[in-house]
């Protein structure tokens, strides 16, 4: 009988890692930090002391529980769910949704000081692509899915008595063609219609939380009031929010503004993906502070700045706020605009958000907060339990399981 363990993330927002045993078959969907845990021991001067002392507080798993597995899936290269893949058994076969995206966190990450280094994996890991829609040799299924880190992958196992699917984090909606590379996962259930799904495990990060609803037009709608306005505009964004960013970008252009990427993580995750998804660059340029970067975009100084008012600045978060900071006197960006559209939970980036609100107001620019979820809402739940038609839910990624239990015993 194929059983579901789960070793973390079952009442909480992250730090997703759940065990499937099927005989003497033993498989791990992610391994990811729980970041609730790491912010009531680490700050920004008391850091961990390496991979070991993690383990041992709890924001990683067990490493026993890795010894023993067959293979590792991770869904994507959210902290959260990815962990370290610098402290793994040796020859643990991992699969992972994209070589490249794994090609970059080893860039960002390898000469880290500190315990970050453990991010890239070992040189003798087995790590492998998981092919989309591809029946692999452990009997499982990568189906892609679109979350606010691209790529993302769901994982459908197809065990001995039973099926089980992990959804991993994801939405229904995206906002460009590199959202569209998610409708794999949809697409695979309305293609096998027949296909039963005995154990779903889910992720219910905006189960129970007042979160408003923002989908594409709503956006779209916001931003060309924005855009229409005659002053400075920033916008945040996640560093992996390659989908969000695409989608911005088009919008930059049709308002005859012109792109500042500010955020090196950023610039490296668009030039990675442009040429492939069919991205333009055209307009879009980097600041002076990225000039040490090799990159095809375009460099652009004050002196051609001149007027913010023509231009629409994005970064991550903090990278934003360095901007900001660093604007020469003659650029202020008095009487300006930010948009914080940070779709991940806000128990991931309060604090951060705290800080570059109190910035971003004391260099006199207005903030909005838009919540651009890269998870799906509570109403949207029917849908999915339509297509899947699970005959038992296990929440996971979520502080309300018991509430999600109940919306699917009432909506099916």
């Amino acid at each position: 009988m194929v059983e579901v363990e789960v070793l973390q993330g079952q009442r909480e927002i992250g730090g997703n890692c759940v065990k499937i045993r099927d005989g003497d078959k033993k498989l791990l969907f992610d391994q990811g930090l729980r970041f609730s845990l790491f912010k009531k021991f680490y700050g920004a001067r008391l850091r961990p002391s390496g991979p070991m002392e993690l383990r041992e507080i709890g924001v990683l798993p067990p490493y026993g529980e890795l010894e023993d597995v067959d293979a590792l899936y991770v869904t994507h290269y959210h902290l959260d769910h990815l962990g370290l893949l610098g402290d793994l058994p040796s020859g643990l076969e991992v699969r992972v949704p994209s070589r490249l995206g794994l090609t970059l966190l080893e860039e960002w990450y390898r000469d880290s000081p500190d315990w970050l280094a453990y991010i890239p994996p070992r040189y003798d890991l087995q790590v492998q692509e998981a092919e989309p829609l591809v029946h692999d040799v452990n009997d499982v299924i990568a189906l892609p899915i679109s979350h606010s880190a691209y790529p993302a992958s769901s994982y459908l196992y197809l065990g001995s008595d039973e099926t089980v699917l992990y959804t991993g984090d994801f939405r229904f909606e995206s906002f460009s063609r590199v959202g569209e590379e998610g409708r794999g996962f949809f697409e695979f259930f309305e293609r096998e219609s027949d296909m039963r799904v005995d154990k779903l495990i889910i992720e219910g990060t905006n189960i129970g939380k007042p979160v408003t609803p923002l989908g594409k037009d709503e956006l779209i709608n916001i931003l060309r009031r924005v855009f229409s306005l005659n002053a400075p505009l920033l916008i945040a964004l996640h560093r992996l929010e390659l989908d969000l960013l695409a989608f911005i970008l088009d919008e930059v252009k049709a308002f005859g503004r012109h792109a500042i990427l500010a955020s090196s993580k950023l610039l490296d995750v668009l030039e990675a993906w442009a040429p492939g998804l069919g991205i333009p660059l055209d307009n879009v340029s980097r600041p002076l502070s990225l000039a040490d970067k090799v990159s095809r975009i375009h460099l652009i100084s004050p002196d051609e700045i001149r007027d913010l008012s023509k231009f629409v600045v994005i970064a991550d978060l903090l990278d934003l706020v360095d901007f900001a900071r660093a604007i020469p006197s003659e650029l202020s960006l008095k009487g300006g605009f930010a948009l914080l559209m940070l779709s991940e939970h806000e128990s991931e980036e309060a604090t951060e958000e705290a800080v570059a609100l109190r910035w971003l107001g004391r260099l006199g620019v207005q903030t909005y907060r838009l919540r651009v979820s890269g998870h799906y809402y509570p109403h949207e739940l029917v849908k999915l339990f339509k297509l899947v038609k699970p005959r038992e839910v296990i929440p996971v990624h979520t502080e309300a399981p018991e509430l999600l239990i109940d919306l699917w015993k009432s909506l099916k």
